[in-house]
């Protein structure tokens, strides 16, 4: 196959390999370069974190690791007593991670903190109505902003972003306006070490394709002087590959 269009994946593992294979399958050249992985957050004991999954009857997944990390350790006895909170996932990826555990879960129209802040004005809660924002140690903070007063908000953070060093991927020494490489990045941390490398290697914005995980993230990248930038519905293995058909269909299509 003559040149098929190159996707450098910045997704931790396993999501990256997985995303990859899906990529190589359709014709593309996918390249997996992790930029961060995840470690589970033990601040807080089994118990307490059980404890903090029962006082409150509203939880906010931000993500499919916080649902991993949250319920990976409950037995399913523990998980049915939930089985009547409310739960809202950011996009539908955490939506479907939920469903291993036997829970359902709401997803606002847009997939970040604006939409689920959307969503729970939605219920017209009484103040002070519990609720968790399951997350990892790290984020924008516009959630417990914004969330923080009307109610009472429960944080619970069960993993870490652990930064990794990667080395820039050969395929960006044939990258060109004529001929960008797409880089997919689904979260803001992602895209700041992203351009961070893309800068220190002197690449310029016009050889690179941004395939965005949410609009929000394509947003941060025009700011930073990406105009070559396409969004996906949101960050699900499937909706990444419509936006980078959306950007250029690989050869064998």
């Amino acid at each position: 196959m003559a040149n098929p269009p190159t996707i450098i994946v910045t997704r931790p593992s396993p999501m990256g390999e997985s995303l990859c294979q899906e990529l190589n399958d359709l014709g593309y050249r996918a390249i997996h370069c992790p930029l961060i992985r995840f470690t589970a957050n033990t601040d807080h004991s089994p118990e307490q974190q059980l404890a903090l999954l029962a006082q409150h009857k509203l939880w906010i997944f931000v993500s499919k690791q916080a649902v991993d990390f949250a319920l990976r350790d409950l037995s399913r006895e523990q998980l049915e007593q939930f089985l009547g909170h409310t739960l809202i996932a950011v996009g539908k990826a955490t939506q479907k991670a939920l469903q291993p555990y036997g829970l359902s879960a709401l997803v606002p129209k847009t997939p970040d903190s604006e939409g689920i802040l959307a969503l729970v004005n939605q219920f017209s809660l009484p103040a002070n109505y519990p609720i968790l924002l399951i997350r990892g140690d790290k984020g924008r903070g516009l959630l417990e902003q914004e969330l923080n007063g009307p109610y009472q908000l429960g944080a619970l953070p069960v993993y870490h972003r652990i930064e990794l060093t990667a080395a820039l991927p050969p395929a960006m020494q044939q990258a060109s306006a004529e001929h960008p490489v797409a880089w997919v990045v689904t979260s803001a941390q992602l895209l700041e070490l992203t351009d961070k490398m893309l800068a220190t290697a002197e690449i310029k914005p016009e050889q690179v394709a941004i395939i965005g995980g949410s609009e929000r993230i394509s947003d941060l990248a025009r700011q930073k002087g990406y105009t070559n930038c396409y969004t996906a519905t949101d960050a699900s293995n499937a909706e990444i590959i419509h936006a980078c058909l959306d950007w250029r269909k690989p050869a064998s299509v």
